[in-house]
């Protein structure tokens, strides 16, 4: 009986012993696959031959999380290379009116005839404006590219927002000869989002209609459904057939595929960004010559 149970004892403790050797080996792969990603960015997963549901967890725990991980260290490549791209494009769109400012400048300086004076002085005063906007579009899109960056998010009557923008275009359209068509609610719609971001987005969607469009522009604003409140801007376009409307929203991306000077084609990836940091949808069509946006939001019924 005794030599029974001490022969009991003996196979529990060579299982447990093998066991115990498993589990060892086991955690010492993990331990030197988790020392080799740690320097190298790869697909490899932990794999285990041991069957206990604990080993099993642990390794599909850390698998998940090295995926994460890869999939951030991606995206931040990503976005390095989006930064760069967008710096050396901006670059040679920001040389380009330095380039005409000296270029006026020396003419200004060299110039007699008080006439020509201010003519010179109005042509540079409309390219430092445009510097500054290149710049700002820059700033801007740059700051977005950063996920921690937040925009503070408040109750906003975003009829009060849409018709101020709206409204401050009036000298632009009235310039450039344009009456565009509107279809406003005026009614008063709540939405939770951030005043600047919302203006912003509108001005970029407007303008890009004032400078690729064919001055055709129709502007409508209202309560769609139960819940959901939209911004329309559609306008006529010159070559529909020369538009890749997926890439849109795309930085840098221009239908007619020529740089223009008031123009970094950051306006509507920035717009795209802004809406989708405070909740809404911004989408685009092409119907025929007939480019159209759409923004809408939630409204914050409550």
């Amino acid at each position: 009986m005794k030599l029974a149970i001490i022969i009991v004892l003996l196979v529990a403790l060579v299982i447990v012993t093998i066991k115990y050797v498993l589990y060892r080996r086991q955690i010492s792969s993990i331990c030197r696959l988790l020392e080799f990603l740690e320097n190298d960015m790869t697909n490899h997963k932990v794999r285990t031959d041991l069957t206990q549901k604990e080993i099993v967890e642990l390794a599909e725990l850390i698998n998940a999380m090295c995926e994460g991980h890869n999939k951030k260290e991606v995206a931040l490549l990503n976005k390095d290379k989006r930064l760069k791209e967008t710096l050396t494009s901006v670059s040679h769109d920001i040389r380009t009116p330095l380039t005409s400012l000296k270029g006026y400048f020396e003419l200004l300086m060299s110039e007699e005839d008080t006439e020509k004076k201010l003519q010179y002085a109005g042509v540079m005063s409309e390219r430092m404006d445009n510097l500054s906007d290149l710049l700002d579009e820059l700033f801007t899109y740059t700051k977005l590219q950063n996920q921690d960056y937040q925009l503070e998010m408040k109750e906003q009557d975003m009829t009060k927002l849409v018709l101020d923008t709206i409204f401050s275009f009036y000298e632009i359209f009235k310039e450039k000869g344009y009456e565009p068509a509107l279809d406003i609610d005026d009614r008063s719609y709540v939405v939770m989002c951030n005043d600047v971001a919302v203006k912003r987005v509108i001005s970029n969607v407007v303008k890009n209609a004032l400078v690729h469009g064919m001055g055709d522009i129709i502007l409508a604003y209202g309560k769609i459904g139960d819940n959901i409140v939209r911004f329309t801007c559609q306008n006529s376009i010159a070559h529909p057939e020369n538009m890749d409307i997926t890439q849109v929203f795309e930085r840098f991306y221009k239908a007619d595929k020529a740089r223009k000077e008031k123009s970094t084609g950051l306006g509507l990836a920035i717009a795209k960004e802004m809406v989708e940091r405070m909740g809404g949808t911004i989408e685009a069509s092409l119907v025929g010559r007939n480019f159209t946006i759409d923004i809408s939001f939630v409204l914050n019924e409550k």
